[in-house]
């Protein structure tokens, strides 16, 4: 009985070698099927030009002929969520202003007969001072990093002679290209 035993242990060490032999074989067949691919994440940010303000308009009320108003140079503040530098402009969207009789916007920076001005500034009024016009806008910011915000005031003078009483209006613009 015992040798028989030893038969069956005999047998089954057999058994088990063979059997051991094979797993790294198996392991390596499975391995190169689970690495027949790859995958790599790719990420892109787009160059997107955004920005906004905290003021849609303003009021300056009732001016007087030759007189300048001006807002704080803080008061209208552009929020820059680009996410990428920009140039960024200000100008206004035509030549005239609305009312009964519209001044005539003057893209030189002069008041006059029936003309007025505007100008903007982000740092002391009299400094730099920057002429707001239809025709050709003027930076108000250039070569400004990705979000980074700023603020800003206007400036009217009035023109020389006033023809009516009636309120003016006209739009003034910022637009932000790539820069």
């Amino acid at each position: 009985m015992l040798n028989r035993i030893v038969r069956e242990l005999k047998s089954a060490r057999v058994i088990l070698a063979f059997l051991l032999a094979l797993i790294p074989v198996m392991a390596t067949s499975q391995g190169a099927l689970a690495l027949d691919t790859a995958d790599v994440t790719v990420n892109a940010t787009p160059a997107f030009v955004e920005i906004s303000v905290n003021a849609s308009s303003y009021n300056f009320g009732t001016v007087a002929a030759s007189s300048t108003t001006n807002t704080s140079v803080g008061y209208f503040g552009i929020t820059n969520g680009s996410t990428v530098q920009t140039d960024q402009t200000i100008s206004v969207t035509t030549a005239t202003w609305s009312g009964t009789e519209g001044w005539l916007h003057s893209d030189a920076g002069t008041a006059g007969d029936n003309t007025t001005a505007m100008f903007s500034n982000n740092t002391t009024w009299g400094v730099s001072d920057v002429t707001i016009k239809n025709a050709a806008p003027n930076y108000i910011q250039e070569n400004l990093p990705a979000l980074t915000s700023y603020d800003f005031g206007l400036s009217l003078w009035a023109p020389t002679v006033l023809y009516d009483g009636s309120e003016k209006t006209i739009t003034v613009r910022i637009s932000a290209v790539q820069g």
